[in-house]
């Protein structure tokens, strides 16, 4: 190696360390001086309110995008309205339209003179199968008026013969048809035990087709519940509701009276009985702490350790009950304070039905156990029947569509009969009231199809409440049909089709395909009524029950 190249390789070497431009800046000399730290805060400072302002732009239009959005909302809630607004008047000018069309009826035509005969010949089947000797016996004109008689007498037997046996689907007279609707052919109507429920289920006469709606006349019926009892009009349960109420203000202003035992121990088992029913869960025997707690202060009430006025039980009952060898208490009065209590517990099922089973009808049959289970208590019976009246007045107060009575939704009167309530002064929101009345008609089916098969105890509200109160909804004009008919009907057939089915079979499922599929098309633009269609669907595809 050359010595000019070694010399030229130190010269490097030694040259590095001096060059200022590799050092790093906080390495530098005046790193650490008070110009730099001003000038590092104010370079963070002008990063922060770069990111500060970028921020704020962000929000900004954030802010505007959700105001956007609510606006959008808004609009589409009010092209909504709009558009069910022009069908509801759509349908109202169809519907005058057609009121007001006649179609004119062709004059009766002239009844045709009576002749000999046409009897004879409808005699010649019965009475002989040669046709030769039959026009030849009144052939004689004296004994016109006993032959006539006879004749008369004669066809009388044979006339309802065709109706009674046809073999239009090979079935029959005597034996109810194998239709999975529970639809019988024409002439199967003539059974022997007719199904009491059947003709709420049919708004006109039966015909001779196989088209007919609904008619469970020949599927067995559920076994009869021993203190099943005819069912009430429901005037009689708004009277109830009424006397309950004058009972609740004469018990409130006795326990204010001074050295009034009631004073604060009744105060206490009504909280006692509304915190027992907050605590009732879905699981197997947890509810059990719970209605225990219910049980021991109706007994208490019962028992007369806290003093209260006598009442007459009759007037908190719908049927007229007399004393029964069984019973627990045949008397004619029991303590005002278990009557009130029974009144606190009815209404606490009601509000409980109305506040959380909305939004989730499966939360109903926890509720519907305990009233089940508390009713059919022979310790809170009178005279073998139970106080479930209590209970109906509250329902009949609450959701009158279930015991029949119709309303429209778009006049005053018409909320007022159909148990829509106001707030404030005006109508509560249409949402709200919808899920007030699918609570209670979810918490109707839980308590009415309760199955009491295995029970040592009498049902004190047997199935066949479920099927009047559903009758009464299928059974409406379409004139008169309303949205409310429809959330009611499809919370009390949303998740109970299975006990329905079991205790009415074929006719149920007839039922069930009136409810849920003739009975849309009574309101074809109905939002509501389309929830009911689609609860078929679902029942179809996910259960395989097919009501078409």
């Amino acid at each position: 190696m050359s010595r000019s190249s070694l010399s030229s390789r130190r010269s490097n070497t030694k040259s590095s360390p001096e060059r200022p431009s590799f050092l790093a800046s906080f390495l530098h000399d005046r790193a650490n001086t008070e110009l730099s730290h001003r000038d590092a805060l104010a370079a963070a400072q002008a990063e922060h309110d770069r990111v500060r302002e970028a921020a704020i732009r962000v929000f900004d239009l954030h802010t505007l995008e959700e105001e956007r959005r609510k606006v959008e909302a808004e609009l589409e809630r009010e092209q909504e309205r709009l558009r069910r607004e022009r069908e509801l008047v759509a349908e109202e000018q169809r519907l005058r339209a057609l009121k007001a069309q006649k179609i004119p009826r062709p004059p009766p035509e002239p009844e045709p003179e009576p002749e000999q005969a046409p009897p004879q010949e409808q005699t010649k089947p019965k009475t002989a199968p040669a046709p030769a000797p039959a026009p030849s016996r009144p052939t004689p004109t004296a004994p016109v008026p006993s032959t006539s008689q006879k004749e008369q007498s004669q066809p009388a037997a044979p006339v309802p013969a065709p109706a009674a046996q046809p073999v239009a689907n090979g079935v029959p007279a005597a034996q109810p048809p194998r239709n999975p609707f529970g639809q019988p052919a024409a002439g199967t109507t003539q059974s022997p035990t007719p199904n009491p429920f059947s003709q709420q289920l049919k708004p006109q006469e039966p015909k001779p087709q196989l088209s007919e709606p609904v008619k469970p006349t020949p599927v067995p019926q559920p076994a009869p519940t021993p203190a099943a009892a005819p069912a009430p009009t429901p005037d009689r349960h708004l009277q109830i509701h009424q006397e309950l109420k004058k009972l609740r203000k004469q018990l409130e202003d006795l326990a204010k009276t001074p050295n009034s035992q009631l004073k604060g121990k009744m105060g206490d088992m009504r909280r006692e009985i509304r915190k027992s029913m907050g605590q009732l869960t879905g699981g197997k025997g947890a509810n059990a702490k719970p209605i225990n707690k219910i049980k021991d202060a109706l007994r208490e009430s019962l028992s007369g350790s806290i003093p209260s006025p006598l009442v007459n039980v009759a007037t908190f009952v719908a049927d007229d009950r007399q004393p029964q060898p069984d019973a627990v208490h045949n008397g004619e009065q029991f303590p005002s304070l278990f009557i009130y209590l029974v009144n606190i517990f009815s209404k606490s099922i009601v509000n409980q039905f109305i506040n959380e089973c909305g939004a989730s009808p499966k939360s109903a049959d926890p509720i519907g156990v305990v009233a089940a289970q508390i009713f059919s208590d022979k310790d809170f019976q009178w005279r073998g029947g139970s106080m479930i009246d209590i209970l109906l007045a509250k329902f009949r107060r609450s959701c009158p569509v279930l015991f029949g009575v119709r309303g429209t939704d778009k006049t005053a009167q018409g909320r007022t009969a159909i148990g829509w309530r106001k707030d404030g002064g005006s109508w509560m929101p249409e949402q709200m009231h919808f899920d007030r009345m699918a609570g209670l008609g979810a918490g109707f089916a839980a308590v009415s199809l309760r199955d009491f098969s295995k029970a040592n105890k009498a049902n004190p509200f047997p199935p066949t409440h479920y099927w009047r109160a559903l009758a009464g909804i299928v059974n409406t004009p379409a004139a008169q049909v309303s949205d409310t008919q429809y959330i009611v009907l499809k919370a009390m057939i949303d998740g109970h089709e299975q006990r329905f089915l079991h205790f009415y079979g074929n006719a149920g499922l007839a039922a069930l395909r009136v409810a849920l599929v003739e009975f849309p098309k009574k309101a074809p633009g109905s939002v509501a009524a389309g929830g009911l269609r689609v609860l078929g669907e679902v029942l179809r595809t996910e259960k395989g029950l097919d009501l078409d």
